[in-house]
């Protein structure tokens, strides 16, 4: 009975092993972390750049940025990085004008993976 017991344990330790391995690449996954203007952000201004810091490793050769209006029009975009921040992505905004405005990004992690997201910020009127 020793026996049985012990190579279920061992089983159920491996199952864990595996699984916390198999785990651990998605851990890498660059999520945005912070953004400037951050997300529901009102500003009293337009903002002269659009700055995301994600959680690992972006490349921004691959990666884009994008600013457009609440109807969807596309207003600009971008991607620039340095070696120096490998985690973040900026882009020179575009003259705003008081609205709502929707970021996208769409990045390639240093890891492998494209993550994809969007938020809001505001630029109020004077």
């Amino acid at each position: 009975m020793v026996t049985v017991s012990r190579r279920v344990s061992r089983f159920l330790a491996g199952g864990l092993f595996a699984a916390l391995v198999a785990a651990t690449p998605v851990l890498a996954h660059s999520f945005l972390v912070e953004a400037t203007p951050s997300s529901k952000d009102h500003v009293a201004t337009s903002p002269k750049t659009i700055k995301l810091r994600f959680g690992g490793g972006v490349e921004p050769k691959y990666s884009k940025l994008t600013v457009e209006n609440a109807e969807g029009k596309v207003l600009g975009e971008g991607s620039i990085g340095t070696p120096e921040k490998p985690r973040e992505l900026a882009m020179e905004s575009p003259e705003l004008t008081p609205g709502k405005y929707i970021v996208r990004y769409r990045v390639l992690s240093t890891d492998g993976h494209v993550v994809e997201g969007n938020y809001e910020f505001t630029v109020d009127p004077k």
